[in-house]
């Protein structure tokens, strides 16, 4: 990337035009706080607040601007300690030639510590590769090129971090490529594009053997957007975005009730490969293990009332590619069978302008994924694992089949005009896959079923400046 001291003297000599001037503040920070507990009669209750910095420059030549945004997460992750995380601080470099649009330009971005704002995917449930090391030792840094036009928009970006090599005994840097973008087919047809390879490194299991056995990944999204009217903004369900590090900066954005009907309807889809190790083979071999997932999602407005679903499916082996593998780096067994889950949500809401106050009500039901071996795998036997996300995982007691999975929230938005905003659900969960271990009479720790009852509060506070 060339040097911004000799950028900047070839964009004056272009002789454009100077841009409109910039609106917005040269300063903005978020501060938000949250609170949640799931189950109000267990333990596992924790908060969490989110500080955020955005600095826009004014014109450092003509068309061009910097922009900095610095986004730190803190948390509470145990008994003791505090958690620091970066939440996709990155810098940008802004160019428009003159004659282009507010909208278009060239932007080049550099992601230093984490690349999570960069990824596979479109809709927060099935995105993917939001970090494409695990095993890295550092940070995980990224550059980021983009092209914008009216009607058309390209980026490739380039992902970057040393990872682990237990063959050579060092690390070494890995790259991963990421390329797409979208085109406006229609004034309302709006399609996208994503495609990424990359090599995760060495596996580390078979590198104590001596053998030098890598994990390539290649994958594609794609996914179409339909839409007419008003955005219809995303609806207050603070529990889907969690991992999204745009969470703290989608909800609050100001959202328009101009009248009359908006509709949106978006469609995706994933499919990823990558080599694993074949868990069933003599000598250590590459095992290829293909992934997908999809999402739908529909959203609607008619006056001061809105309505949201959403529905998608991922397959076990995509929850867990980003770990990747289950026992890690590992194929499943031939004698694995596996369940995909399934996910469809419905929600409504309706705002009351004179209060500012968007209350609503969503339910959800999920048939969570799943992994069963054959009784005469030695090492499991008769077992049911049910998954919530990468490695977060379940076990059923010996001869239970998993259960749908039942959740009714009450929501709701206040907005305090431009400088603080609360978002808050009260929820009613119903999963039978809830266990924990317990020591039977001969000492064995065994899983058992819990209360599949459960009642849980989120509370989300923002202050901006």
């Amino acid at each position: 990337m060339a040097s911004p001291l000799l950028t900047l003297p070839l964009l004056l000599c272009l002789g454009q035009a100077p841009a409109p001037a910039v609106t917005e503040p040269p300063f903005e920070a978020r501060l938000s706080f949250q609170g949640v507990d799931e189950d109000i009669d267990a333990e596992g209750s924790g908060t969490a607040f989110h500080a955020a910095l955005e600095g826009h420059t004014p014109e450092l030549a003509s068309g061009l601007r910097a922009e900095a945004t610095l986004s730190l997460f803190l948390s509470t992750p145990g008994t003791q300690g505090i958690a620091l995380q970066d939440f996709g601080s990155n810098v940008r470099l802004r160019y428009r030639p003159s004659g282009w649009e507010s909208r278009e330009g060239l932007a080049v971005a550099v992601h230093p510590v984490n690349t999570s704002r960069l990824h596979m995917g479109f809709t927060w449930p099935v995105t993917w590769e939001r970090q494409a090391f695990p095993r890295r030792a550092g940070n995980e840094s990224a550059l980021e090129l983009r092209l914008s036009r009216m009607h058309w928009d390209a980026f490739v970006a380039l992902k970057s971090a040393n990872v682990a090599d237990d063959l050579r005994l060092e690390s070494s840097r890995r790259y991963a490529l990421l390329a797409g973008g979208f085109l406006d087919v229609t004034p309302e047809l709006r399609l996208a594009a994503k495609g990424t390879v990359l090599n995760r490194g060495q596996i580390p299991g078979v590198a104590n053997q001596g053998v030098e056995l890598h994990v390539p990944v290649k994958g594609a999204s794609l996914g179409a957007v339909w839409h007419r009217g008003a955005p219809v903004g995303n609806n207050v369900d603070l529990a889907l975005y969690q991992g999204d590090p745009t969470f703290f900066e989608r909800f609050f954005q100001p959202e328009t009730y101009p009248g009359g009907f908006a509709a949106s309807v978006s469609l995706e889809g994933s499919l990823v490969s990558q080599g694993l190790v074949d868990p069933e083979a003599d000598a250590p071999r590459r095992s290829t293990q293909t992934a997908g997932a999809g999402a739908l999602e529909a959203r609607v407005k008619q006056g001061f009332w809105r309505a949201h679903a959403l529905a998608y499916v991922r397959t076990l082996s995509f929850i867990q590619t980003d770990v990747p593998g289950l026992p890690p780096y590992q194929d499943f067994l031939s004698d694995a069978e596996t369940r995909a889950e399934v996910s469809g949500t419905l929600s409504s809401d309706y705002h009351l302008q004179d209060w500012g106050l968007t209350p609503g009500l969503l339910v959800r039901v999920t048939r969570p994924a799943s992994l069963r071996y054959a009784t005469a795998n030695p090492l499991f036997g008769d077992t049911v694992f049910v998954f919530q996300g990468p490695n977060i995982l379940g076990v059923l007691p010996e001869g239970v089949d998993p259960g749908l999975v039942v959740t009714v929230k009450a929501t709701a938005r206040w907005d305090l005009g431009a400088i603080a905003g609360v978002l808050a659900e009260v929820s009613y969960t119903h999963d039978p896959n809830r266990t924990r271990f317990e020591a039977d009479e001969t000492g064995v720790s065994r899983p058992v079923l819990q209360p599949a009852n459960a009642v849980g509060v989120n509370v989300l506070l923002q202050a901006r400046f």
